[in-house]
């Protein structure tokens, strides 16, 4: 019972330590080490050394993973950029297993003596240092499960049952890789590899099922990195695909190899660790290690097929597409002529957008030419979702000009660039207007009473929209009366539809009215900035011709 007891308490201080540690260590690195990854994406072999440091900080490639996933999402890097880190992250994370394998109770003991002064001094209250306090904390209690662990399974080396179990197991070489495999998948794969570490220094199992149980530890955190990243789409997805990638690699390579030399007795992997080292949970160590380093170095020698694999496997979602500059770089803000170029062509992505906001709404709305970048990507793309990524590119814009205005260089061009913000501005006023009224109709055109009225608000609307929008992709002189017949005040007509509809329908609901009146309130709206921007890009196109 006390053996029991001992592995299990073992264990648990094995994942109390373990969350402890990379929770932490998580928050040790903060905001300094987003900086620094974003930086090093842009450099192989600088991402190589942060994919190192990342994994031997943070203790966590999961971790490790998702910041980098959040700076794919947020467009700092891409995820043929990032693959690097993610690779040699997990090569840096073996520093956790590696102190696990040495008999270290006086530095247990040290760890534990040292987080208790912190305490008593009130680090753990301090901003500054209650995380690295903590992470401490866990690092101490990871190792001393292991101690306790590998002391509560001495005894079991002489446990008949034990070696009867084991022995049946023995017939069947593969059962430690797939232990490995299942238990990796529901709880963190280096924490199998720690637990098969205590064992092997126990001398409970067979040293060749436990480099077995490592390589499938490894797999298995390839299947969990991929399950937790189930809600994940598009580029987001693809580092972990990439993980899992990743361990199929390593076992493709380590597997047959460990196996060669248990059948064949050809000295491989087996012989290469044992004349490293005598010690059984340095041996383990060694393996776990040698997974990572030939999983990274075979990765690197095809990264650039592997990228094209996943990006097939999970390609960017119509949103990402849709919210992603096509034009603009950071490269360009310092050239003003050049930047207000390729601003201009990503706000007309932009505008070439306001029609579809209207397809939900629309009883019969025709296809679109196939050269229409929205209409190939928003099949299915809600009014809502294409505001959202209308957003996230107005963003990019915004930020791509204040930072050209920085050294916007002659009076001429300062003024032009003012003129793009402004009308930056618009644009992102004019998808949050029809934005709700693409929803507000499409919702209308349900009840009875309002299809109609919603029907001839969708259909006039679209009409002025694909007229003014195909006017601005060509604007010249004659553009710009067109566009003010186009926009002109519609409140009188907009009142006199009002009317009717209360004379037609005295009991109309309360709530439907007041959709109705929303749905026009947005259409005037819309209507005043389309001819606000007009006349911008009017004053601009009078700068650019007497500069």
């Amino acid at each position: 019972m006390s053996v029991v007891v001992g592995l299990l308490a073992g264990l648990g201080f094995i994942f109390i330590g373990t969350q402890f540690l990379t929770a932490n260590m998580k928050q040790v690195a903060g905001p300094p080490f987003h900086r620094l990854v974003a930086k090093a994406t842009g450099n192989p072999w600088k991402a190589t050394l942060v994919g190192v440091a990342a994994g031997a900080i943070i203790q966590s490639t999961n971790a490790v993973t998702f910041i980098v996933i959040s700076l794919v999402t947020a467009g700092a890097t891409t995820v043929r950029a990032a693959m690097p880190i993610v690779t040699w992250s997990y090569a840096g994370s073996t520093l956790r297993l590696l102190l696990a394998s040495f008999d270290i109770t006086l530095v247990i003991m040290s760890g534990i003596a040292l987080v208790g002064l912190a305490f008593l001094l009130g680090y753990d209250r301090d901003a500054r240092y209650r995380n690295l306090v903590a992470a401490l904390l866990g690092l101490m209690l990871l190792l001393y499960g292991v101690q306790l662990m590998v002391a509560a399974a001495v005894p079991l080396r002489d446990s008949t049952g034990l070696h009867a179990v084991l022995a049946i197991a023995d017939s069947f070489y593969f059962w430690g890789f797939i232990a490995g495999t299942a238990l990796a998948a529901v709880i963190q794969g280096q924490t199998v590899s720690v637990i098969a570490v205590a064992l092997a220094s126990a001398g409970v199992i067979d040293i060749d099922q436990t480099f077995l149980i490592v390589v499938g530890a490894n797999l298995g955190t390839g299947i969990m990195s991929v399950t937790q990243g189930a809600g994940l789409s598009g580029t987001a997805r693809q580092l972990n695909l990439y993980q899992l990638l990743l361990k199929l690699i390593g076992v493709a390579v380590m597997l047959p190899l460990l196996t060669i030399e248990h059948y064949t007795g050809i000295p491989l992997i087996r012989a290469f660790v044992t004349n490293l080292t005598a010690d059984a949970a340095l041996q383990v160590t060694a393996v776990h290690w040698m997974f990572q380093i030939v999983s990274a170095l075979v990765a690197s020698a095809i990264n650039n097929p592997l990228f094209r694999l996943i990006e097939r496997w999970s390609p960017p979602t119509s949103e990402e597409t849709l919210s992603k500059p096509a034009f603009i770089t950071p490269v360009l803000e310092s050239q003003p002529v050049a930047a207000i170029t390729m601003a201009e062509q990503e706000q007309l992505r932009l505008l070439r957008r306001l029609p579809h906001f209207l397809d939900r709404a629309r009883i019969d709305a025709e296809p679109y030419p196939s050269d229409d970048e929205t209409a190939r990507l928003a099949a299915n793309i809600s009014p809502s979702v294409l505001r959202k990524s209308g957003d996230e590119l107005a963003d990019a814009i915004d930020g791509f000009l204040k930072n050209t205005l920085r050294n916007p260089g002659k009076q001429a061009e300062m003024d032009r660039l003012m003129g793009l913000w402004n009308r930056n501005q618009q644009l992102h006023g004019l998808h949050i207007a029809l934005a709700h009224l693409g929803k507000g109709l499409a919702d209308m055109r349900k009840i009875p009473a309002l299809a109609p009225p919603a029907a001839v608000i969708a259909e006039s609307t679209h009409a002025m929209l694909s007229a003014v929008v195909s006017e601005l992709d060509d604007f010249d002189a004659d553009s710009l009366p067109i566009i003010r017949a186009l926009t002109k005040d519609r409140s009188e007509v907009l009142k006199k539809m009002r009317h009717d509809m209360v004379e037609r329908a005295p009991d109309l609901a309360a709530a439907d009215r007041q959709a109705l009146w929303s749905a026009m309130d947005q259409l005037e709206q819309t209507t005043w900035l389309l001819r606000r921007f007009t006349l911008n890009l009017a004053e601009d196109r009078r700068m650019e011709a007497n500069p």
